[in-house]
C-alpha cells in the first residue's frame, strides 16, 4: 500500500479502490461505457487543465520468492515514462510484494490516451493520475474522480448531471 499524501487514501491494489475510501461529497463516478470521447476530453481537460502537475501510480510488478515479475501494464505504450520512482511493499515475513511505480509530471494528453485505451476494453494497469486537486482511478469499468474539496466534486456533479453514476450515492456505507 501506498499513501498518497494530498489525499486521504491508500492505493492498495488488494484493497479498497481510492472511490470507496472517501465521502460521497468527495467523489464522482461514470461509467467509461457511457462516455463520449467528447465528454471524456471535457471531464479530463476540467479536471487537469493547463498549467497542473500530473502525477500517476501504478502497479508495475509483482514479488514472488524474492523474484520480481513484470505486471505487464503496457503503461510505458501510452505514457512516456520519465521521473520514475518506485515504492516496493512487501508483505510481513515473506519475500512477496507489489512494487509500485509514480511517475511525475504526465502529460494530459497521457491521461485522456489511457483512458481512451481503458475505454476500448484493453488491458489496463492498476493505475490513478493525480494533481495537487483531484486523483482519477480509470478501470476499463470505470472513471473514479476524487478530490478533498467537495466544491470540486459539486461542479463535476452539476456539470455532469445527466452522465455520472448515481448508484452509491445516499449510502453512506460505501465509505471507510
Amino acid at each position: 500500500m501506498v499513501k498518497l499524501q494530498d489525499f486521504t487514501i491508500d492505493f492498495d491494489c488488494t484493497g479498497q479502490t481510492p472511490f470507496f475510501q472517501v465521502h460521497q461529497d468527495n467523489r464522482i463516478r461514470f461509467i467509461i461505457d457511457k462516455l463520449t470521447i467528447a465528454d471524456l476530453k471535457l471531464i479530463i481537460h476540467q479536471v487537469f487543465n493547463e498549467g497542473k502537475d500530473i502525477n500517476a501510480i501504478f502497479i508495475s510488478e509483482y514479488i514472488f520468492n524474492g523474484r520480481r515479475k513484470s505486471a505487464k501494464s503496457k503503461v510505458g505504450q501510452v505514457i512516456y515514462l520519465k521521473n520514475w520512482k518506485e515504492h516496493v511493499v512487501l508483505e510481513d515475513d515473506t519475500n512477496d510484494g507489489i512494487v509500485y511505480a509514480t511517475i511525475k509530471n504526465v502529460d494530459p494528453v497521457d491521461v485522456y490516451n489511457y483512458c481512451l485505451i481503458a475505454r476500448k476494453g484493453l488491458s489496463t494497469a492498476y493505475i490513478s493520475f493525480y494533481s495537487d486537486e483531484y486523483l482519477l482511478y480509470v478501470s476499463t469499468d470505470v472513471i473514479d474522480i476524487i478530490s478533498n474539496e467537495g466544491t470540486n466534486i459539486a461542479k463535476l456533479k452539476d456539470n455532469y448531471k445527466n452522465l455520472y453514476d448515481t448508484f452509491h450515492e445516499g449510502n453512506e456505507n460505501t465509505y471507510c
